[in-house]
């Protein structure tokens, strides 16, 4: 980003700091989220941003920015590690170029349910191998954040891996390999423009979280969800810029940490909800559930596996996470 930018940049957040109301707390971090406000995701942030409030009582202050406020999505990363933002909240998949470690958490079906992947995330090591990723780019990983369950929502049933040979599914990234490697062919098309692509045939399916069911009025254009889910549940991150989070007081540094582990608690508690919410709108306008049988899922994650070979060849800390997802589905008789 050139100079000219930056500074603008700098001018608007001081601007903003001013009018925002924000002026008196001891310190103001300006985090942007990469969803809008009434996303999941944007709800979360907006919780994290109450409790580094309460926890610090409002000596620190976190102002929410939405998509695009501050800096483009695609820059965000770069933005929080010069520290011309504070933080950020959303999916590293956007810089996997630069963080390739978070292509592990999306690899498919890494955990079995909500509790299972906080538990991996929050005490077997997932999340400290995690940090320390994240430590060599001058960023501070706080902690992760549940999307809820996302997969495949399709105009077809499917229950074997041969359902998916030759359907055109609406996918883009990390999802459009693990189509691929489905035997499906991946499209690239907008969240936005995906409901018509639907509705015309353009795309026989999508790759997209449960709850978007109802959200999106794709039960319009869908007629089934696919059981297991891809990613149950997807997950996406805090992070802020280390300088910033070492700058303040011991006391606050530990508030906001614990600020993000309880944003963290709320939203992996509040995905099996998403979930329910999203197989009764199903239910209610006739969107049927699709179950993969176990014998079957053993075929789609030996289909997978050569991506999950790929993934952990991306850098060191990839191997060790991929580790100890493989580790954990070991002891509960998954084998790779």
């Amino acid at each position: 980003m050139g100079k000219k930018l930056w500074g603008a940049m700098a001018v608007a957040l001081l601007w903003t700091g001013l009018l925002t109301g924000t002026a008196g707390a001891e310190t103001v971090l300006r985090f942007q989220c990469a969803y809008p406000e009434n996303a999941n995701v944007g709800q979360t942030t907006l919780f994290f941003a109450s409790e580094v409030a309460k926890l610090t009582n409002n000596e620190v202050q976190v102002k929410v920015f939405w998509p695009d406020q501050l800096t483009k999505t695609g820059e965000v990363f770069d933005a929080v590690r010069q520290g011309m933002l504070d933080g950020y909240s959303g999916s590293l998949l956007y810089f996997a170029g630069k963080v390739p470690e978070v292509n592990v958490q999306w690899l498919p079906f890494n955990w079995h349910n909500a509790a299972e992947a906080k538990d991996i995330i929050a005490n077997k090591g997932f999340g400290q191998v995690f940090g320390e990723a994240m430590a060599k780019h001058g960023v501070t990983y706080l902690g992760s954040l549940s999307v809820a369950s996302m997969g495949l929502l399709t105009k077809f049933p499917v229950t074997k891996i041969e359902d998916l040979k030759g359907k055109m599914i609406r996918a883009v990234g990390m999802e459009a390999g693990i189509m691929k490697a489905l035997g499906a062919s991946a499209v690239a098309i907008s969240g936005a423009e995906q409901y018509m692509a639907l509705q015309r045939g353009t795309v026989d399916g999508t790759d997209f979280p449960w709850y978007t069911i109802g959200q999106y009025k794709f039960y319009e254009v869908l007629d089934h969800i696919v059981q297991p889910a891809l990613h149950t549940p997807g997950v996406v991150e805090i992070i802020i810029n280390t300088k910033t989070l070492k700058g303040l007081k011991p006391e606050h540094q530990k508030a906001i940490e614990q600020a993000a582990k309880n944003a963290m608690d709320k939203s992996f508690t509040h995905s099996d909800e998403l979930d329910k919410q999203a197989v009764e709108e199903s239910a209610k306008h006739g969107v049927k559930i699709s179950t993969i049988p176990p014998a079957e899922m053993v075929k789609f994650r030996q289909a997978c596996k050569p991506l999950w070979d790929s993934v952990a060849k991306n850098s060191p800390y990839s191997a060790k996470l991929v580790q100890i997802l493989k580790d954990n589905l070991k002891a509960k008789g998954v084998e790779f």
